[in-house]
């Protein structure tokens, strides 16, 4: 399968190395003429001060999502939902513990939502086919908690860009590929259950502080939500008109400040209570 989008996930730093999903295939390939396959970059470990190479992991093709990086009972975890699935291994020895195969089979579909770590659950999800899975990792393996595989239509979540926020054993996010038909909303973790459903906000992004949500639609609304897995609870909403279609990049709260940003423009916006 050849990539339709290019490569747009984002390095972490573990340690002094530096972990790229690269995604790199051999130089003889035509990806017009045939599938492309990888080239034992799926990611590679620089060493962050001199640039070497530490290791190089797998075949697969890079995706949108990037590295995350979690401690699980004890042990430091790098989880990379590439473009054929999901892999988990150890970022300082570099040894793979399992790979999970996770996409949908068109050429135009990606992963692009980061995985959530809870516990020693991991989350999945893109929108594009399969839709979300959940999974129990451990040193040299996994057990699948439940997936979305076999629902049919009856998905849990089917994330796109943004990544879903887990709280107190719930997830909360956006799910669907088109802006119309997309909604927010919040499953149970554990069983995939879906608690409330919330539609014609279009494709959102979420960032969660002080026991709120701070919600961006793609067409530049912006809602402040409590956070509540019973219901979607709406506080109040701002329409921003400097923000323009596409705003899919998510909110950023910083010393009091919140920035948020679609076509061409960046907005600041002042949270400081005034005294």
């Amino acid at each position: 399968m050849k990539s339709t989008f290019g490569v747009c996930s984002t390095p972490v730093v573990e340690g002094d190395v530096l972990i790229v999903q690269v995604g790199g295939s051999p130089k003889d390939q035509n990806p017009a003429l045939k599938p492309v396959r990888g080239d034992n970059s799926g990611v590679v470990a620089f060493d962050k001060l001199t640039g070497k190479v530490r290791y190089r992991l797998t075949d697969e093709l890079a995706s949108s999502a990037s590295p995350v990086l979690a401690t699980i009972n004890g042990r430091r975890w790098c989880l990379v939902f590439a473009r054929g699935g999901l892999f988990g291994f150890d970022p300082a020895a570099g040894k793979v513990d399992f790979h999970y195969p996770w996409r949908a089979r068109t050429d135009t579909s990606a992963n692009a939502s980061n995985p959530v770590v809870a516990g020693d659950r991991v989350f999945i999800t893109e929108c594009y086919g399969p839709g979300s899975s959940l999974l129990q990792v451990k040193p040299g393996g996994y057990e699948v908690i439940w997936t979305d595989a076999e629902k049919g239509r009856s998905k849990s979540m089917q994330g796109h860009w943004s990544t879903p926020i887990h709280h107190e054993g719930y997830l909360y996010g956006c799910s669907g590929r088109y802006t119309t038909g997309a909604e927010l909303r919040c499953i149970e973790l554990e069983t995939g259950k879906v608690m409330w459903r919330q539609p014609d906000l279009t494709r959102t992004s979420l960032l969660m502080v002080d026991g709120h949500f701070v919600c961006l639609g793609e067409d530049g609304q912006l809602m402040l939500l409590k956070v509540n897995p019973h219901r979607y609870e709406e506080v109040s909403r701002l329409e921003l008109p400097q923000l323009l279609y596409p705003c899919w990049t998510a909110p950023i709260l910083s010393h009091g400040l919140l920035y948020v940003r679609g076509k061409d423009h960046l907005v600041c916006l002042e949270l400081i209570p005034r005294r």
